[in-house]
């Protein structure tokens, strides 16, 4: 199915689905089917499932043409180059229609009441803009390895206060693949621009000023871990360079630029000025307690060839 011939079908008067499901894959061929099964097999079967093939070269594409042919609620596009995971991520955002939206990788399971428990969560918390599952990290096999505490529960009113506890507990990120409002997606610069380390961080960090989080206490989600998986090595710079931004590009000043966006980003928000300028404060402070790490940055950017 081709992205003009699913745009065509979708405008042929689809009821617009209450949550959009966005899939960013690049050659995903081992895992993908297990993957889109359980996304299929919700309770909850109010979404659409956008699957966004980053120029896969093996079999990803087909997978997912078969599917786009079978069920009506995938929508199959495939980028003509593989344009990195972060802007890759942007792009299956970006095509959702939903109210609700939540990212899936292409290689994690779910428990099949996840849409419908995290749907429940956000209707009955207005103040929330991220409901979540507890976490079991699973094997190539699927086999559970271990449960997970991602505690990430925030309920907290205050912007400041959810910042601020999010960088004193945030692990691997897994709560990113749970449900989220698209309005308060929005208002955050999403995956960025490929130029900063840990954009799924960066993203969570600016959600987390725009409403609280909350937990469902109860196993949702599994995140698989292996050797090609996206985090299972995040030490390993130009392997996350080749990841994020699909080339061997050192980031620039990273910790003090992704600090500055933090900055920026608040006073972006409807937040009360009060809020902005303790979130202010705190980054001031990061900035402080990150010094060395920063001017270690800075001599290192000296230190690069200027050309070639």
């Amino acid at each position: 199915m081709s992205e003009t011939n699913t745009d065509a079908k979708l405008a042929g008067g689809s009821r617009v689905p209450t949550i959009s499901v966005g899939v960013p894959v690049y050659n995903g061929e081992q895992f993908l089917s297990e993957t889109i099964d359980s996304i299929l097999a919700q309770t909850c079967r109010d979404f659409e499932l956008i699957i966004v093939d980053n120029a896969s070269e093996d079999a990803t594409e087909a997978i997912c043409r078969e599917y786009a042919d079978w069920d009506e609620r995938i929508r199959y596009f495939r980028n003509p180059e593989n344009i990195g995971a972060a802007r890759n991520f942007n792009r299956a955002f970006e095509l959702a229609r939903g109210e609700f939206f939540r990212w899936s990788n292409a290689d994690d399971l779910l428990e099949p009441e996840l849409h419908e428990a995290c749907l429940k969560g956000l209707m009955e918390n207005p103040a929330a803009v991220l409901c979540y599952g507890k976490t079991e990290i699973i094997d190539e096999s699927g086999s559970v390895v271990e449960p997970y505490d991602d505690n990430l529960h925030l309920p907290f009113d205050s912007a400041r206060v959810r910042f601020a506890t999010f960088f004193e507990r945030i692990g691997m990120v897994n709560a990113i693949y749970g449900l989220m409002r698209a309005d308060a997606m929005r208002q955050t610069g999403l995956f960025g621009d490929a130029t900063l380390p840990a954009p799924d961080v960066g993203f969570m960090a600016e959600l987390s000023m725009q409403g609280q989080f909350i937990e469902v206490p109860k196993v949702l989600f599994k995140r698989r871990m292996h050797a090609e998986a996206s985090s299972y090595d995040r030490s390993n710079d130009a392997k996350m360079q080749v990841f994020w931004r699909a080339q061997a590009s050192p980031f620039k000043l990273p910790k003090l630029r992704r600090n500055l966006r933090y900055v920026q980003r608040a006073w972006r928000t409807g937040l009360a000025v009060r809020e902005k300028l303790a979130i202010t404060a705190y980054i001031c402070r990061r900035i402080i307690w990150q010094r060395r790490a920063i001017l270690a940055e800075f001599i290192d950017l000296l230190r690069r060839p200027r050309f070639g």
